[in-house]
Order: structure tokens, then C-alpha cells, then sequence
């Protein structure tokens, strides 16, 4: 631990300065009006004082010095629980720390090991505000399952978890870290790592996509995890993959599970938390059906990794997350979302049973809006350097690509909006089709035309290269069968989606000729008081669709309900 003055010192020194300056001039905000409301509502609630200590050294990152300064100091005006101190990297106390990066935040560091390193901009800013608010509860908000390990963790852990300031996935792998944090500070300290400012780090753990978790220098985590996952990986220092099912609760390890638990009635499930998914959550409950919307990830599907959404009605030009952000608060207003909760049995009889990770949900209807994943090419290397070169996510993984070579694979519309995206934060791109046209909106083709985005038409991916780490790609000309080989330092796959179906697949739902999952016009399956909307039952897969599939889906599920009660009753009369 650092010898940094404590919490309460600082709070201390705050209030005398304020008591010695009878007319101080007034505070320039950097935090807009509309978040600084925000935050005084939640900083209402912190108990003990944070003291937060900002690191920083001349020619280090200065612009993001300057934005981290700024921040933490609105946040100090905000609430007399907040104290901002700054030091440099040649202090002592920056030694002691073992603190050589700028900036570098640690946040309560006479009660806890935890530090931001670079500035807590953009998805990052969630997971630091809410980790200060954490750290003033002293309540890790943990499952019992999650603090009954820990409590018996006796080695000491270290958690560095790489992000970046535009990966919506982020932000909840640190929070699982903070969370840990929280519970053993004695035993678990936790840096997070802005990739595109401290590049170097990023490369000496060879992190080629985020979020990028390593514990003790030893065990790597790609992408993010549920709860349950990531404690155990982190107590164990191993793969979870044989040690899930021990975990969820002290009765799966004890061999009950899930089945064992009191089941939870609702009038109607709901599996996927996309756009499609959230739109029925809200219509269902406005209709009076007692619902719950679970997700095996985190709300907004797809959506909250694209990095440019300009189609939406109503917002000219907003990011994924951010519409993701409002359409799930709008949902949360009506209907719990469960999200890291996965479903792995549906049951069908006079009631719809559905056994989750966690619980089991007895119900009259369900929805599946479990969407879409992303296509592979099936090629050498694709598996090998997944994470380390090769990616999907371009609002994820872009920075680490800042001046750097990539390929975008593929000809539509996502393809030409990451490759548009990548150039404009300095990547140098190229895009490789395999037809001799696009199939992406016209806009984004002259969006890539003007930017003079390099194209290689007519050609397809036959291998990607490299041994210990990606060197690059082969491909291969349609016409002619000739080959060569191209140098990059990432290639970014977007060649197209298929339906997540696995789930319809085990209860026998019809699919059509290409896999989807087949309904009629009012989102009804083969299957009675089983619906589906979204991507999963593919046609155009586009937000504005997902979510009038959705709320469809619901108001048919309301009314066949209504329907069967009315006849029930008949029936009994």
C-alpha cells in the first residue's frame, strides 16, 4: 500500500481550505450540467469519505493528464466525500507505490489497492464513478457463492484488466475486478489499463483485444466473464471451464443446482436483452404480463459494439452504446433485466420451464430474442490468433490499431462502417471483398470512397499468418486461383451474421432454409406461447426492426394469453 495521507486527512484538509477561502472564485465545470445532476444523486449516498489520489508526470500523456485533472476535480466540487490530492511520478509516495505510468488514479488508497491508469474517459468513466461509490460503501454487492470463495482465498492476486474508452464490454470485466477488490482488499489489488495511452504495457501482455484481464502475470482472460466465472479463475489461477459447474451457488457444488430452488413464476420470459428483446420487456409489462428479460451477456447485444449508428429515427448520428444505454434505462423502468444469467434447458408443458445458471423460471409464454453471432471464415490461424490480431469488434479493439496496419474482411454495411471507423483513428485500412461490388449503403461507399480506403476486390481470406503472434493474411483471387501473401498488424472479420438458435434447436422450433428461426407475421414459432423476434429470426437486421419484432412479439403473447384464459374459463363453466 502507498503511504498516501488517508481518506479522511484528505477530506479534512478539503473542508479548511473551503472554511480559509471566504471568496473564492467560482468552479469551472468540465462535467456537463446534465451528468453533474446525475452524479449528485448518486454521490447522495456515498457513507465514507475517498480520497483520490491522481498521478501524473511531465510529457506523459499530457492532454489526458489534463481531462483526468479536470474530471477529478468536478467530482471533489460534487461531493464533500470526494478529495482530489496530486502528486507527481518522483515523489516518494509514487516509488513506494511502485507507480511509473501517467496518469494513474488510485482510488481510496489507505483502505484499498486500486488503480485507473489513463484517463477514465469515455465507457471507462461508468465502471470509475462506480467504483468510487463502491469504495465508500465498503459492500462489494458480490453474490454469496462469489464471497464465500474469496473468503477463503489465502495467496495474494493482482488483476490488470486492459481496456479501452469505446468497448461497452469493458466496463463489467473491471467492475467483476473492483468488485473482488472490495471484498479481500488485504488480498486482491486491481490495476485498469487504458490501452491506446499506455501502449507498451498493452504489448508486454500482448493484448490484442479488449476487454484483456490478467491475473498474477500468469493466467490471460479473453473478453468478458460472468461473475461466477471470473472468481473462480481468480481464486483457482485457472481456467473455469472444469470448474463452472462447482460454482453459481454452494448447492450446485454440492451437486443440487438450480433445480433444487424454489422456481419463480412469471407470465412471460424473455431471452435475449437486444433491442428486440428490451421492446418486448417493455411492451409485455405495459400490458400487465409479469415478465423478466434474461441475457447469458450484457444488455444491448450487437448494438452496443457498433461504433456509428446514423439510420436510427430521431438521433441524426449517436454510437451503439449510447442508444444501447437509452433503450435499456427506458426498459428498466418497467422490467427486470437479469443480465449474465444463461439459460441452459427450456423444458415445454402446460407451463414453459426455463433453467438458468441461477435459477428456475416456471412461465406461461416466452420470447427468444437470443440474435445473432458473427460468421468465421473457417480458415488456418482464424482460432489461434482470435483476440491477438483477429477481431470482430472494431469499437472494441480499434485503439490498439492507432497507426498500424489492419484489413477489414467483407462488404457490407458493418464492414464499411468499421473500416471507417478504423481510418478515423489513424489505422491504415484496407478492405478485402470477395465480389467485385459493394452490398452496403450507398452513403458508406462514398463515405469509403472519399477517404481513399484501399480496396481489394474480387479476392477471399485463405489463411491467417504468423507464429507466435499475427503477421498477416492470405488471400486468394477469385478469378485467377493466384495467392499471396499481404502484411498486417490485425485483420477485422465482418462477413456476416447467423442466428442464435441453439436454444430453439433443443426444443425442436421450426427454422427456415437458412437457419433462422421460423415465424409468422405476428413473431408466433411452431411452437404455441413460444415466440421469437430479432436477428434470430434473420430477414433485415437492422434496430428499428429488432424492436418493432419485439414489441409485436409481446402484444401477440398478451393476446393468445388473454385468449386462452378466456377459453380456460368457457371451459370450466
Amino acid at each position: 500500500m502507498s503511504p498516501a495521507k488517508s481518506d479522511k486527512q484528505l477530506a479534512d484538509e478539503k473542508k479548511t481550505d473551503a472554511q480559509k477561502t471566504t471568496a473564492a472564485p467560482s468552479h469551472e465545470w468540465f462535467i456537463p450540467e446534465e451528468s453533474r445532476g446525475y452524479l449528485r444523486q448518486l454521490f447522495a449516498s456515498l457513507k465514507d469519505p475517498v480520497g483520490l489520489v491522481l498521478y501524473s508526470g511531465a510529457g506523459q500523456n499530457d492532454e489526458f493528464v489534463e481531462f483526468t485533472r479536470k474530471f477529478c476535480r468536478d467530482l471533489d466540487h460534487l461531493s464533500d466525500k470526494i478529495s482530489l490530492a496530486e502528486r507527481g511520478l518522483d515523489s516518494d509516495e509514487a516509488k513506494a507505490a511502485g507507480i511509473a505510468e501517467s496518469p494513474t488514479i488510485a482510488i481510496a488508497p489507505e483502505r484499498y489497492d486500486i488503480r485507473f491508469t489513463g484517463a477514465p474517459a469515455g465507457e471507462e468513466g461508468r465502471s470509475f464513478i462506480e467504483t468510487i461509490a463502491l469504495c465508500s460503501l465498503g459492500q462489494s454487492g458480490l453474490r454469496k457463492a462469489s464471497r464465500d470463495l474469496l473468503a477463503e482465498l489465502d495467496e495474494k492476486r493482482h488483476v490488470r484488466v486492459f481496456v479501452s474508452p469505446t468497448c461497452p464490454y469493458c466496463p463489467s470485466q473491471v467492475m467483476n475486478a473492483v468488485r473482488a477488490a472490495v471484498e479481500r482488499p488485504e488480498m486482491i489489488s486491481v490495476q485498469v489499463v487504458e490501452i491506446s495511452e499506455n501502449p507498451e504495457i498493452a504489448r508486454r501482455f500482448n493484448v490484442g483485444s479488449v476487454p484483456h484481464t490478467v491475473i498474477n502475470d500468469t493466467l490471460p482472460i479473453l473478453g468478458l466473464e460472468p461473475e461466477e466465472r471470473f472468481i473462480v479463475e481468480l481464486a483457482t489461477l485457472q481456467p473455469a471451464e472444469d470448474l463452472l459447474s462447482q460454482l453459481g451457488s454452494r448447492a450446485v457444488a454440492e451437486g443440487k443446482g438450480a433445480a433444487a430452488e424454489e422456481s419463480i413464476f412469471r407470465d412471460l420470459v424473455i431471452i435475449g436483452a437486444g433491442p428486440a428483446g428490451l421492446a418486448a420487456g417493455i411492451y409485455a409489462e405495459r400490458a400487465g404480463l409479469r415478465t423478466i428479460v434474461l441475457d447469458k451477456k450484457n444488455v444491448g447485444g450487437q448494438v452496443a459494439i457498433t461504433p456509428v449508428v446514423e439510420n436510427y429515427p430521431g438521433l441524426v448520428s449517436t454510437t451503439g452504446g449510447r442508444l444501447v444505454d437509452m433503450l435499456a434505462a427506458h426498459a428498466r423502468e418497467y422490467v427486470h433485466i437479469h443480465e449474465f444469467e444463461e439459460v441452459k434447458e427450456i423444458k415445454v408443458g402446460r407451463l414453459i420451464e426455463v433453467l438458468t445458471s441461477r435459477a428456475l423460471y416456471r412461465c406461461r409464454a416466452l420470447i427468444l430474442a437470443t440474435g445473432a453471432t458473427w460468421k468465421q471464415l473457417g480458415v488456418p490461424g482464424e482460432q489461434k490468433f482470435y483476440g491477438n490480431g483477429v477481431s470482430h469488434c472494431a469499437s472494441c479493439d480499434a485503439s490498439l490499431y492507432k497507426g498500424r496496419s489492419v484489413a477489414v474482411v467483407g462488404g457490407g454495411n458493418t464492414a464499411l462502417t468499421d473500416a471507417l471507423y478504423l481510418r478515423n483513428i489513424g489505422a491504415r485500412v484496407t478492405i478485402i471483398h470477395r465480389r467485385d461490388a459493394f452490398r452496403a449503403q450507398e452513403h458508406l461507399q462514398k463515405s469509403v470512397k472519399r477517404e481513399g480506403i484501399e480496396v481489394i476486390w474480387n479476392a477471399e481470406v485463405t489463411a491467417m499468418l504468423g507464429e507466435d503472434t499475427f503477421a498477416g493474411l492470405r488471400i486468394r483471387e477469385v478469378e485467377s486461383g493466384k495467392e499471396r501473401d499481404l502484411k498486417m498488424d490485425g485483420v477485422f472479420l465482418a462477413i456476416g451474421e447467423k442466428a442464435e438458435t441453439g436454444l430453439a434447436r433443443q426444443i425442436g422450433l421450426a427454422l427456415d432454409e437458412e437457419g433462422n428461426i421460423a415465424v409468422d407475421r405476428a413473431m408466433r414459432t411452431s411452437i404455441p406461447r413460444i415466440y421469437a423476434a430479432g436477428d434470430v429470426t434473420g430477414g433485415l437486421r437492422q434496430i428499428v426492426t429488432a424492436i418493432g419484432a419485439g414489441s409485436t412479439a409481446a402484444m401477440t403473447a398478451f393476446s393468445d394469453l388473454k385468449r386462452l384464459e378466456a377459453e380456460e374459463e368457457d371451459g370450466a363453466a
